[in-house]
């Protein structure tokens, strides 16, 4: 949180999916980070350590140039304390069945993912208000 906002890191590599979802959650009165892909995370991550500590929640993408979304919460999980336990949730084109295979194998590697994991959010006509209902849903579990 930061300035009295809940801070959703979102990492996307559709330019319009990210707009989209920035204006729909800023609208919400929530803080948007955004990312087009892992290494633009990292980037981020490394310039700004009071935003690691500030990150409230991940909006990831499940396919990516560089990885899947599953991927990319599962090394942020590793590599920065601070990130242990934000939740993330998967936002994707791809179907359900396709995200909780892949969610499925990435937690084999990463013993926290599974903790970390809230659910998935297909992308379709009105998702951005599916999405900001779920990060709802998760912020009241989390006491947020």
């Amino acid at each position: 949180m930061r300035d009295g906002k809940h801070v959703i890191m979102h990492v996307e590599d559709s330019l319009t999916a990210r707009e989209m979802v920035r204006e729909a959650l800023e609208r919400a009165g929530l803080e948007v980070r955004s990312a087009e892909d892992a290494q633009d995370l990292e980037r981020l991550l490394v310039a700004d350590p009071f935003l690691r500590s500030a990150i409230d929640m991940f909006v990831l993408d499940m396919e990516m140039p560089d990885m899947t979304g599953a991927q990319v919460g599962a090394i942020v999980e590793l590599m920065y304390e601070e990130l242990v336990s934000v939740p993330f949730i998967i936002y994707s084109a791809r179907d359900q069945d396709f995200v909780e295979r892949m969610s499925l194998e990435v937690s084999e590697m990463s013993p926290g993912f599974k903790k970390n994991y809230r659910g998935y959010i297909g992308k379709g006509p009105d998702s951005e208000e599916l999405l900001l209902a779920k990060i709802k849903e998760v912020m009241k579990q989390e006491g947020k």
